[in-house]
């Protein structure tokens, strides 16, 4: 048994101890988004559109890790619309910092490692990058949405009389509690990835306006960028999102 095996095996137990039955869906669940994942992938190397294939890839994502995990109710629903929503905010400023940066393809350090290869993979790349920075963008507006969702909803049930304007600001309150959290979480994901890298730049002296303007650099910044803009976007969507489809119940 290799250290990957023993290490899902302690995840499951932990997660099926600590989260029950909703500990063994959240385990199950992870595997569930690396098979959408693939299918996705697949279908674009067959030809399928890229944008068309972004867009349902979103949507199954959000609904699988809301509905599956949490159930359809008010909080997850809201958390859903607030999540797609955001996403398509971020299209634009996705597109634009992707022309702009010229984000697109291999970098000069991939290129390095795959010059035997061609590197005509028929797939526009520029497109493909817009794909692969929404895929970073979506999973941290997933986990912020239902973090705000959440404790709002419950803050109804204590107390149904409170109007959509309190609920707002207490769901916006929440959000900016955790805003720098999740800017963080983004932050230390995408640079410790590539943190051997870096002291590889380091190792051959390069220098620090060198480093700023290497590809690769620039692609990790632009997504952490892009993941805490979309992050602080969805905060106040979310908030008046879901105190909207709380107090619109009590009307009813």
């Amino acid at each position: 048994m290799n250290a990957i095996l023993i290490l899902m095996l302690i995840l499951f137990i932990l997660m099926s101890l600590l989260g029950g039955k909703t500990g063994v869906v959240s385990f199950f669940t992870l595997f569930l988004n690396f098979i959408i994942l693939f299918i996705t992938l697949l279908f674009i190397v067959f030809g399928a559109p890229i944008y068309i294939m972004c867009f349902v890839f979103s949507l199954l994502i959000a609904a699988v890790n809301l509905f599956l995990l949490n159930g359809v109710n008010i909080k997850t629903v809201a958390a859903f619309i607030a999540s797609i929503f955001t996403t398509l905010l971020m299209l634009a400023a996705i597109y634009f910092s992707v022309h702009t940066g010229h984000l697109q393809g291999f970098t000069p350090e991939e290129q390095d490692e795959t010059y035997v290869y061609s590197l005509n993979i028929g797939i526009n790349m520029t497109q493909f990058m817009i794909f692969t920075v929404i895929l970073a963008v979506i999973a941290a507006v997933i986990d912020l949405a239902i973090t705000i969702s959440s404790p709002v909803y419950e803050l109804h049930v204590t107390n149904p009389t409170l109007t959509r304007k309190q609920l707002f600001v207490s769901g916006m309150r929440v959000g900016r509690e955790i805003l720098a959290t999740s800017a963080n979480t983004i932050y230390l994901a995408f640079l410790g990835g590539s943190l051997t890298l870096l002291f590889w730049f380091f190792n051959l002296d390069y220098r620090l306006e060198h480093l700023i303007n290497t590809k690769l650099f620039t692609q990790e910044i632009i997504t952490i960028a892009l993941g805490g803009i979309a992050i602080a976007i969805c905060i106040p969507i979310t908030a008046f999102m879901t105190a909207t489809l709380l107090t619109r119940q009590n009307n009813n």
